[in-house]
């Protein structure tokens, strides 16, 4: 269907992609990964056939139907939503109306049926009189309500107006989806619904995404190859694998890597120090200069860039309190619209909380009434009297300074012990070497993301909250993230749809739902199991007993979780600190709660897999 050969693609003197070769055909998938600005979107534009390769070709079947998904939003205006759903739909409608107009004036004209054959033909090819049906159940899976189906496209946000170009593309049933970032403008329960809806889809696709979960269930496809394409350095690599397997297999590879060049390096100053000791030796020189050419001609291993791994102990104000903030019957309302509805909610100390929730759903809102930086319309807000704050929106990222450094900007109110180190923080977050004198101003999107985060762990606070921190971040940005909230010694709060995210720190759930919050207090796997399991009236005997399981299992992981809560409150008491005895059988306690818990949720996600597949 589609084949690139050698392609290559330059900026200036800078080399995006070099010696990329590679095949689609159809029912083929692929996960497209690599840094940000490594050139993913720049190859989805070359397959697409909207940029041209400076070197190297792309072969393209003529008749190859490609949907594509830019990254970058788009602007609609002028139709409904379902108008503009519709309206491929209702070309084809028109399409065939005016030809058929012309038939029955002109009935004996074979060019004439010829031509409504061919439109008939691609009419069923998008679906159909069953189009319009179809059109209902996408924009609902991508969380578009009823009341939403008549109002104008241009009232919609940036984020919601790329969910319905997605839902155009999905619907017309292309030979080929090109997907760039799609999950970034969706929330868990629309990015399950299109895993679902992707896993079923027919034709080929290459995705690009950072998101383990996601890759990992789209590219599950028994009918066509499918795996891993890394851009890396401009380097083009293939891994017959899903995303989980890749990482690993990566990771190999590149120890792999390390050891060779290793062995190369320890031979080579064998090599010279031959070379040192015998050449002024006249019955050697014949070796000499053997030794010498065999350097010359060596091909080094080229061992990739290692990015560093730091930890390091971010400032937190010291509270005692065990209750930090407390939400009592608060709602909200924007002229006379109410997103929050009597909401009762408290966020303790060592609470890991992930806030998740539809777009629109209201979540930074509660956000921001949990930091106190809003007032609720009704209710009343609580918090402890020690309560210090570090926020990140990314309405922050707007007002940093564009004329000052990073590290200037980074510097701004941190403390004097805190600014001694801070080129070990910023490097954290993936600022070094020059990047630390870079203005703000030309920083790109991420990288401003990053800093703001980082300025709001670089000041002491209690309760960290953030508000979809990874949005647009590539994956070592994420990882950095990930590293230094685990890194953070205090609460944290964090709005956010990244699955990976929250799997690694998360150890209760708030979904905000219709203005109304339900808790769940454990991790992804038993928030989805929670999920999976509603509305299910008439369960059969067996699954009843499968389900009796599931609640036992789910019981002892309660239990472990309270011991587990009460264990880390006490970590901070004097007569713990202070008793190091006392304080490594309650920490070795601790470690063993965390391991049996990961072990009872790996076995709730796996009975809550078998309920889910009868």
């Amino acid at each position: 269907m589609i084949k690139l050969c050698d392609v290559q693609y330059s900026i200036g003197e800078r080399t995006l992609l070099s010696g990329v070769s590679a095949s689609l055909n159809l029912k083929d998938r692929f996960g497209l990964v690599g840094a940000n600005g490594s050139g993913k979107t720049t190859m989805l534009r070359i397959i697409k056939g909207e940029i041209t390769p400076t070197d190297g070709h792309v072969e393209r079947r003529k008749d190859v139907e490609i949907g594509y998904l830019p990254q970058e939003e788009v602007v609609l205006y002028g139709n409904t939503l379902i108008e503009e759903v519709l309206r491929d739909y209702n070309v084809c409608l028109s399409e065939l109306a005016q030809i058929r107009g012309q038939i029955s004036a002109d009935p004996h004209s074979k060019e004439l049926l010829k031509t409504y054959e061919r439109a008939e033909d691609a009419f069923q090819a998008l679906g159909g009189y069953g189009y319009e049906a179809e059109a209902y159940r996408v924009i609902a899976g991508l969380g578009f309500t009823n009341e939403e189906y008549h109002r104008q496209v241009g009232e919609f946000s940036s984020g919601w107006q790329m969910r319905i170009v997605l839902a155009r593309i999905l619907l017309n049933k292309p030979d080929l989806l090109l997907l760039d970032e799609p999950t970034n403008h969706l929330d868990i329960e629309s990015i399950q619904w299109l895993e679902e809806y992707l896993q079923a889809f027919k034709g080929a696709m290459v995705v690009v995404s950072h998101d383990r979960y996601f890759l990992d269930k789209i590219l599950q496809n028994p009918n066509g190859n499918s795996g891993i394409w890394e851009i890396d350095f401009g380097t083009f690599r293939t891994y017959r694998a899903d995303y989980t397997e890749y990482l690993q297999q990566s990771e190999t590879r590149k120890e792999r890597l390390l050891h060779r060049a290793k062995v190369q390096e320890k031979r080579i100053k064998e090599i010279k120090e031959f070379i040192v000791r015998n050449r002024a030796n006249k019955s050697k020189a014949r070796l000499v200069k053997s030794r010498e050419k065999y350097l010359a001609r060596m091909e080094r291993v080229q061992v990739e860039r290692e990015r560093r791994r730091i930890r390091l102990d971010f400032p937190v104000a010291e509270v005692h309190s065990r209750r930090l903030v407390e939400l009592s019957d608060v709602s909200k309302s924007y002229n006379g619209r109410p997103v929050l509805k009597h909401i009762n909610l408290t966020i303790e100390k060592g609470d890991n909380v992930a806030l998740i929730g539809k777009n629109g759903a209201g979540k930074s809102t509660l956000s921001r009434i949990i930091c106190g930086f809003e007032k609720p319309s009704e209710g009343v807000r609580r918090s402890s009297e020690r309560l210090q704050v570090g926020m990140f929106s990314h309405e922050l990222v707007l007002k940093l300074d564009p004329g000052m450094t990073v590290i200037d900007e980074a510097l701004k109110d941190a403390s004097p012990d805190v600014s001694q180190r801070i080129r070990n923080y910023l490097g954290l977050f993936l600022f070094s070497g020059d990047d630390v004198l870079k203005r703000v101003g030309v920083l790109s999107g991420g990288e401003k993301t990053r800093l703001v985060i980082l300025k709001a762990m670089l000041t002491p606070s209690n309760l960290l909250v953030l508000d979809e921190p990874t949005y647009h971040l590539d994956k070592d940005s994420t990882d950095a993230i990930k590293q230094a909230v685990s890194s953070y010694r205090g609460t944290v709060v964090l709005v956010t749809h990244d699955r990976d995210l929250i799997e690694s720190f998360a150890s209760r759930i708030i979904e905000l739902q219709g203005g109304h919050v339900r808790d769940y207090p454990g991790g992804i796997s038993y928030y989805m199991w929670k999920k999976s399991g509603q509305g299910t009236k008439h369960a059969k005997k067996k699954r009843s007993r499968q389900e009796s399981r599931l609640e036992k299992l789910q019981r002892a992981i309660l239990q472990k979780e309270e011991r587990r809560q009460k264990l880390r409150a006490s970590f901070t008491r004097g007569g713990v600190v202070s008793d190091s005895r006392k304080s490594r059988r309650l920490f070795e306690e601790y470690q063993r709660l965390t391991r049996e818990i990961e072990e009872l949720e790996g076995q709730v996600a796996s009975e809550a897999n078998g309920v889910h597949n009868q």
